[in-house]
């Protein structure tokens, strides 16, 4: 497939409307259960600790400042879900697709990523401290700031792995 400024604009179209979705929930259909289909929901400042939805479709779905400590997102499709200060403790995106997520300030302490695919994923300031990161694809993820799993701090600029 060609990449033409055409499909450029397209995605970057898409990726601004996932996360400047400030209008009711565009997904009314969206059922908080396991393999969900929730793409384009609006579900911010949710608080669901300990939920299982296992295999859901998320894509787009608005999730900022979420708490969902302890939840199983496993198998998930995460593309362009906006997880803006969320709170992500040990929660199980075990081979999540992440694609451009965005994971600003999150809480991911103790979280398992194993598997997952975080590639454009933007996780400047998150904390990922011992979470698992066995088998992550960090490509190009931005990790500026970011609380690595063993403590340390990302330095500024680090993409797809932590300095």
């Amino acid at each position: 497939m060609r990449i033409t400024p055409l499909l450029v604009m397209l995605f970057s179209a898409m990726a601004a409307s996932a996360w400047a979705n400030d209008k009711e929930n565009v997904n009314p259909s969206c059922k908080l259960e396991p393999e969900a289909n929730c793409g384009w929901a609006e579900l911010r400042k949710l608080k669901a600790q300990g939920i299982d939805l296992h295999d859901g479709q998320f894509m787009a779905t608005r999730l900022d400042e979420a708490d969902l400590t302890g939840a199983n997102l496993s198998g998930s499709h995460l593309q362009l879900t906006n997880f803006f200060k969320a709170t992500l403790k040990n929660v199980d995106f075990s081979y999540s697709h992440m694609h451009a997520v965005n994971l600003v300030g999150a809480n991911l302490e103790g979280a398992n990523l194993e598997g997952v695919n975080l590639l454009d994923a933007n996780l400047e300031g998150a904390n990922l401290k011992g979470a698992n990161i066995a088998k992550v694809i960090w490509t190009a993820a931005n990790l500026s700031g970011a609380t690595w799993v063993d403590g340390r701090v990302c330095a500024s600029g680090s993409k797809g792995e932590c300095r």
